[in-house]
């Protein structure tokens, strides 16, 4: 049976190029995501993999360095440690723990030992994570971070800290800062097992590939739907 076009209403053009406009645009914008993505990743593994340098002290921080292998010796203030909460692992809720790194100088480096379970918040309950003596500790360097705009306001007073800012962090100890950076604890196990190391995000997930191609599917499957609805068999009455 012959097919004849029926020719579609100008609502149903407008809406049918509306929502085509949308599903490229939102497909496009998934490909410039996935660029960014890609380029952030790079660089980041070209920064971790570099060889690792101290901790640059004083002077303000170069966002160049951010996520450069590096190392900080001293002792650890275990009596100041901070808690960031809200830090799951594997699914488990718990936190990472912040600890200050005193240097021979007196003046610390706050070190992101890495993350504990809720459960262990209590020191007593993980001894052996109290190291004493002098330290090197190995890890990336990061920067203090942004607010989320759904994070709640960091709580000195309860040692609740929901983002890391180095120079609150650093005036909470009491003590003098000898950088802005803070040091991310590599993966190196610590005694007892915690805390658990290596939480920085070095390869981050990428999905935005498959995301464009949803959209880009979609609007090739609008325009088909489009076409074949206005074609349909014709009867006898069209001849």
């Amino acid at each position: 049976m012959p097919l004849l076009l029926q020719r579609p209403t100008l609502p149903m053009k407008i809406c049918a190029g509306l929502a085509l406009l949308i599903l490229l645009g939102l497909g496009t914008w998934q490909v410039d995501r996935l660029f960014w993505k890609e380029a952030i990743i790079a660089e980041r593994q070209a920064q971790s993999g570099l060889p690792p340098i101290p901790v640059p002290v004083d002077g303000n921080p170069d966002p160049a360095l951010a996520f450069h292998a590096a190392t900080a010796t001293g002792h650890f203030l275990h009596d100041q440690e901070m808690y960031l909460m809200a830090r799951t692992q594997r699914g488990n809720v718990g936190f990472h723990l912040i600890t200050p790194l005193e240097q021979a100088d007196g003046r610390i480096i706050l070190i992101n030992r890495g993350w504990v379970p809720q459960e262990n918040r209590d020191p007593a309950t993980r001894p052996e994570s109290l190291v004493e003596g002098e330290v090197t500790v190995s890890g990336l360097l990061r920067l203090s971070q942004e607010k989320h705009w759904a994070q709640p306001e960091n709580d000195p007073l309860r040692n609740q800290w929901f983002f890391i800012d180095v120079v609150a962090m650093g005036e909470d100890t009491g003590a003098d800062l000898a950088s802005l950076y803070y040091l991310e604890a590599d993966a190196t196990e610590n005694p007892g097992g915690l805390p658990i190391g290596g939480q920085a995000k070095v390869d981050l997930p990428n999905s935005h590939l498959e995301y464009a191609i949803t959209w880009y599917s979609l609007a090739l499957a609008l325009i088909v739907v489009f076409v074949f609805f206005h074609r349909r068999p014709a009867k006898d009455g069209d001849r």
